[in-house]
């Protein structure tokens, strides 16, 4: 074994004992679980969890973009939190870009749930924990919800995890809406749409969803004469 090789070795193990560390201390109190199922929720809705190669190694990227400030600052204090990090965070056009470069979080996201707009899912190990439904939704909601005067609207490409969320929202007995659209266009993908339209079911979402965004959660209570 030549001198390259050795310190090769040498730097490899060195690192495998720090990341052993770290993931020792991921909570994995109930709690801490929930917290996780936002995140999932949060990233799912707008975000993205990546893992690139890069020539001879692999990059691992977290980025988020909330369009609110209260979104953003429970998002940045969810990360620190479960993984005691603090993403960098800038500003482009009114969107903060949170970026956060770690191979112990993506890794440990990914074995709870899978992420980009067309294969997103929900998180389901959670599920089971009391709480982590309403902590998913109104993280995914958060990022990827419109709110009108008469409605809140879902809109996403992916068909397969919309219909189990338009089941999830009935689970709590909000009642909602779900169909497919197909755009004309023949390059565009058919979108799923969820719709909440009767003020009751809206008013059953503020109360037992709700956001973590304070100018959607502004436009709902105004919709709801709150």
């Amino acid at each position: 074994m030549n001198l390259s090789e050795k310190n090769k070795k040498i730097t490899i193990a060195r690192w495998k004992k720090i990341h052993d560390k770290q993931r020792e201390q991921i909570p994995q109190d109930k709690d801490s679980l929930i917290i996780k199922a936002s995140i999932c929720g949060f990233l799912a809705g707008d975000g993205s969890v990546q893992i690139r190669k890069e020539k001879n190694f692999f990059h691992y990227q977290l980025d988020f973009f909330p369009d609110d400030e209260l979104m953003l600052k429970t998002y940045c204090n969810m990360i620190k939190r479960i993984y005691n990090k603090i993403p960098k965070i800038t500003i482009n056009h009114n969107v903060f870009h949170v970026r956060l470069t770690s191979k112990i979080i993506v890794n440990d996201l990914l074995q709870h749930a899978v992420f980009g707009l067309y294969n997103w899912n929900l998180p389901e190990d959670f599920f089971m924990i009391k709480s982590a439904k309403e902590a998913w939704l109104k993280a995914f909601f958060s990022a990827e919800a419109y709110v009108a005067p008469n409605h809140i609207k879902l809109q996403t490409v992916n068909i397969k995890s919309m219909k189990k969320l338009s089941k999830l929202l009935n689970e709590f007995g909000i009642s909602n809406n779900y169909y497919e659209y197909s755009p004309k266009k023949p390059n565009y993908s058919k979108v799923g749409i969820v719709m909440i339209n009767r003020k009751e079911s809206r008013k059953l979402f503020y109360k037992k969803i709700g956001f973590y965004h304070s100018k959607k959660t502004e436009a709902l209570k105004n919709s709801l004469g709150l």
